[in-house]
């Protein structure tokens, strides 16, 4: 065969382009850039933070007698060491020294092997597998512990930190013979080393893959095999890789930082890239699981084989990632795809993730005409594919490639006799208009005071309230010496007890619940001291001393790092309502460091309406890190900050488009001064929301206030050119998934005839027209010369191609056509989709499909919101079904009797 393969031989070296800042695990093949040099030492400093919180090394409590005795020298003479001058030790030594100061980083190992040498920092390593220091309550309390097969918990990806493997990237770089001896230390210590640490020998010796393929079969306890997962990274015996397929638990190819849930992994990108480097194809079955996941799947959908884009296929239907990667492979690697969709059926999907067997028919046909639509659209947008694919393909894929190419639907041609078609769809005003080339202006940012405005009795309204009225009786400080410091941390949101903070502490219910609680929950020891005494950690007295001196900082750093409420971070918040009790600079600063932490609050709307204009900064913050939460709470504040932003929302997010359109129009200068040059930069998302925006405002009647903004950059070509942006008709560019010729096409009501696929196109043209939710005019000619069910079947096409894409943001206006074209049929079907939803992690679209509803005149569309809101699983989508239902009953005049007359369907 004599044409060159289109797409990569199956023994081919992978070129992947890495994340920024991100790179492969290193190899000998591929060691990377040398180790920098450390100047500043880390060794001398070991141990020093414990001994600062201690004061003396006397108040602090040793524990590690299950040691063996020569551990037990060695953990002694770190001991001693602690801030004193650390000499040359030996390894064991350092490990329980590097174990004390719980130091895991990379520099220290780098300064180790730069100071002492490889093959002691390889015995160094070698040492840490058999101690780790255990969490206290206590921090002057510090408990060591070897490890054996008799103690270790279940796995977890901190096993592997920066510090152990460090050890792979010196590894990689040394000598030759260097590295031989290094690696038969760590083959000999292999068998003396606790299970379920065996895999990371494995993991820094990739040169030596046969460590794995045999640590595969080792028998190891329930709560130790899960380490086991990581030997998929090094293990390349077909044999070994299958029994493999069972350990997936860890995830272990995405990077991800600690939870409630997990520790972190820092290694599941580099991990996956280094797979990918040094096995090629042969890695891509067993990363089938993790497909679905950012940082595999960005890795995956890079290259080109058929191999590949099977597996992107299979999982596509897990997240809309997943969705948006396989049509980004469709458009840039069309041949692997034409090839694998040309079998007789889909390949089976991958054992994770599970699906439950009574959904697997539903999923199972879901699946397969996901799969023929896509053959369907390469074949029609790239009919030259089949002929490339054709030579390369099994004669079966061919009879399936031939069949489609045969039943591909034929154009349908302009006639001569166009008088059947409304004007609108023969020739559309823009493209009467000459084209003109969008000006391009470099324009200063301009500065304009922001504004602070509420409404009448608002704030009066929030100081009212029972949280802001309790908190407020005192000034911080009074409460402290009425209270005490730690029942006052505990009211700032210090604490393991989210329960009790969220449901008395912060709605200022604790006094008058108090002794009933201390009788609920009597044998509940730890909940009945916070409810006694406030916050109950060894952590609370320098937290209180630096609340008392106002030290903002030091907070910040007790919450983050408070080791007795390890988990709070997570999920418990800051009390707004008493920190707005600070002096006025202290609580800004405090607003501004939480923000910029991501740390959690409540209490915002009364903090701002006391604080104002000051605390602007930490809210941009915030409405940046929580836009949903915060989008209510910007509409008070007029900031050019917060333009683009809003803009964007207005441009993209169905959910919140009325809030954006409500502070657009709010603060039309502040607007005006912030995009006005943004909508003369080259075309981008940022440029195409600023225009849009300005658009809002000129079509509500702000167009002098836009020429006088415009003016103040004192040029004589800014308005004009603004106003041609503003007036000018520009076409959004056709999405990828825009293939109308493939859908039902309407039909005209006079003659039943087809429209013509010019007119498919023109009609493509006006719904990318739609901005904010509102359509352009000519498309409600369309239903006038249209048949409304085959509308309503176009409709329907379009948004599930939209959906097949990855629903993307940008294009909701696939989307929104159902509630102009959708009739009864689309308000069931949509109904069925909207009810599923919220179990696949689509509550936000879930609210979308009931706002469409809502738009859609007819009372099928009332009928499936009432049952939305009746039969929904989930509470907060039958809570919004039942709003929107009374919005429609609103918007129609009817009363709730008419309401519930239009609720009960008619009978034939």
């Amino acid at each position: 065969m004599d044409k060159e393969l289109p797409w990569l031989a199956d023994n081919a070296q992978l070129e992947l382009k890495y994340k920024k800042g991100k790179t492969p695990l290193s190899h000998r093949n591929w060691p990377g850039e040398p180790v920098p040099v450390i100047t500043e030492s880390i060794i001398q400093t070991l141990g020093d933070e414990l001994l600062q919180k201690a004061e003396k090394k006397k108040n602090i409590v040793w524990r590690y007698e299950n040691f063996s005795l020569e551990w037990q020298s060695a953990i002694t003479q770190a001991i001693n060491l602690i801030g004193e001058h650390k000499p040359s030790i030996p390894a064991r030594t350092m490990a329980a020294l590097a174990c004390i100061a719980q130091n895991d980083s990379q520099q220290l190992l780098d300064e180790i092997v730069q100071q002492e040498g490889l093959e002691y920092a390889t015995e160094v390593v070698i040492a840490r597998q058999f101690i780790a220091r255990c969490y206290e309550s206590d921090p002057l309390v510090v408990t060591l512990q070897y490890q054996d097969e008799d103690y270790g918990y279940g796995y977890r990806s901190e096993t592997y930190n920066e510090f152990d493997l460090r050890l792979r990237k010196h590894l990689s770089l040394a000598e030759e013979s260097c590295w031989q001896r290094c690696a038969d230390k760590l083959i000999a210590a292999l068998p003396g080393i606790t299970k379920v640490r065996r895999p990371f020998i494995a993991l820094i010796l990739p040169e030596k893959p046969e460590i794995a393929n045999e640590l595969v079969g080792l028998e190891c306890p329930r709560t130790h095999f899960h380490s086991k997962e990581w030997l998929k990274v090094v293990a390349n015996d077909p044999t070994a890789v299958r029994k493999l397929e069972h350990y997936w638990s860890q995830d272990i190819f995405s990077d991800r930082e600690a939870s409630y849930m997990s520790h972190e992994n820092h290694f599941g990108y580099a991990a996956c890239a280094s797979l990918l480097r040094e096995q090629g194809l042969a890695a891509v079955p067993r990363l089938a699981m993790y497909a679905h996941k950012e940082d595999c799947g960005s890795l995956l959908v890079q290259i080109n084989h058929p191999q590949v884009i099977r597996t992107l296929l299979l999982v596509a239907d897990k997240n809309k990632p997943s969705l948006q990667r396989v049509a980004k492979y469709s458009k840039n690697i069309p041949a692997a795809l034409a090839e694998l969709l040309a079998l007789k059926e889909p390949p089976a999907r991958p054992g994770y993730p599970i699906i439950e067997d009574k959904k697997l028919p539903a999923q199972q046909k879901a699946r397969d005409e996901y799969w023929r639509t896509l053959l369907q659209t390469l074949m029609a947008s790239q009919p030259q594919l089949a002929a490339e694919v054709m030579p390369w393909l099994s004669t079966q894929a061919r009879a399936v490639l031939k069949s489609y190419l045969s039943a591909l639907p034929k154009p349908v041609i302009d006639g001569t006799d166009n008088s059947n078609l409304p004007e609108i769809l023969v020739s559309p005003p823009w493209r009467s208009k000459k084209k003109m080339t969008a000006p391009r202006l470099d324009l200063a940012r301009l500065e304009l005071t922001p504004q602070v405005y509420w409404q009448p009795g608002e704030r009066e309204r929030l100081a009212a309230t029972e949280p802001a009225r309790y908190f407020s009786t005192e000034s911080l400080a009074e409460r402290m010496e009425q209270k005490s410091g730690r029942v006052v941390l505990q009211e700032l949101g210090f604490g393991d007890d989210v329960w009790l903070f969220l449901n008395y502490i912060l709605p200022g219910k604790l006094d008058a619940a108090r002794n009933s609680l201390i009788v609920q929950w009597h044998y509940y020891q730890g909940r009945v001291e916070e409810i006694l005494n406030g916050w109950n950690s060894p952590e609370a007295q320098l937290a209180e001393q630096a609340l008392r001196s106002g030290h903002v900082e030091a907070l910040i750093n007790i919450w983050e790092n408070d080791n007795y409420s390890r988990y709070r971070p997570e999920k418990s918040v800051w009390n707004l309502y008493l920190l707005a009790q600070l002096p006025r600079e202290m609580a800004l600063t405090f607003w501004l460091r939480i923000n910029e932490k991501k740390h959690l609050f409540a209490g915002e709307d009364y903090f701002l309406s006391i604080l104002g204009l000051d605390a602007l900064p930490g809210l941009l913050l915030a409405f940046s890190h929580r836009p949903k939460e915060t989008f209510p709470l910007i509409l008070n504040f007029g900031a050019t900050e917060l333009a683009l932003p809003v803009a964007r929302v207005w441009r993209r997010f169905a959910v919140q488009r009325d809030l954006a359109r409500q502070w657009i129009l709010q603060w039309p200068e502040h607007t005006a001064t912030a995009l006005i040059p943004l909508a003369f930069t080259k075309p981008s998302d940022n440029s195409e929301a600023a225009l849009l925006a300005l658009r809002l405002l000129y079509e509500q009647g702000h167009g002098e206030l836009l020429q006088t903004v415009a003016n103040r950059w004192q040029r004589a070509d800014v308005w004009p050119a603004l106003e041609q942006l503003l007036k000018q008709g520009r076409i959004p560019k056709a999405p990828d998934f825009w293939h109308p010729a493939m859908w039902s096409r309407p039909r005209l009501i006079t003659n039943n005839q087809p429209v013509t696929d010019d007119a498919l196109e023109i009609i493509g043209e006006m719904l990318r027209f739609t901005q904010g939710g509102r359509f352009y005019s000519g498309l409600e000619q369309l239903k006038t010369f249209c048949q409304p069910q085959t509308l309503a079947a176009f409709a329907w096409d379009l948004f599930t191609a939209w959906q097949q894409a990855g629903a993307p943001a940008k294009d909701n206006w696939a989307f929104l056509a159902l509630s102009l074209f959708g009739d009864e049929s689309t308000a069931r079907d949509l109904t069925t989709q909207i009810l599923a939803w919220p179990q696949e992690g689509k509550s936000a679209r879930a609210v979308s499909g009931l706002n469409i509803l809502t738009l859609m005149n007819n009372d099928m569309a009332l009928i499936q919101l009432h049952h939305i809101s009746q039969r929904a699983k989930s509470r907060p989508l039958r809570d919004n079904a039942a709003e929107f239902l009374q919005v429609v009953a609103e918007n129609r005049g009817l009363s709730q009797e008419e309401l519930a007359d239009r609720l009960v369907p008619t009978l034939g």
